[in-house]
């Protein structure tokens, strides 16, 4: 999981009822540009481009503690195939449980790729 891109999960094995909702902004999604004539409302032009999707909170259980402590040596920093320099946004899960043993649980944020992809 260090390839700086998240993990890809097929929305149609999770149980999101189990997970905690985090809802995006209230009316339309705000449009991001550097450029001062870009209007974003020219682009909604679609119910999904008109909407946001949820996404889903879950925490990591000592089991998934103890899976992933005992397979460091499969991950590519902690098994040597790569060198990870520099801050990273997010930390990988392995990194979470090294840099952190002391917590007992991890956040996992489960973000939906689009509207009709099942990642």
């Amino acid at each position: 999981l260090k390839t700086g891109t998240p993990s890809r999960v097929d929305r149609r094995t999770v149980d999101v009822s189990r997970l905690e909702e985090q809802r995006g902004d209230e009316g339309l999604p705000k449009g991001f540009s550097f450029d001062p004539d870009f209007d974003p409302d020219e682009f909604r032009t679609t119910p999904e481009l008109r909407s946001q999707l949820s996404c889903y909170v879950t925490r990591t259980t000592a089991a998934t503690a103890d899976l992933v402590n005992s397979n460091l040596d499969e991950t590519p920093t902690y098994g040597g195939w790569c060198d990870a320099k520099g801050p990273r946004y997010c930390p990988s899960i392995e990194d979470k449980f090294v840099r952190f043993p002391h917590r007992e649980s991890h956040q996992v944020f489960l973000e939906p790729e689009g509207y009709h992809m099942p990642e």
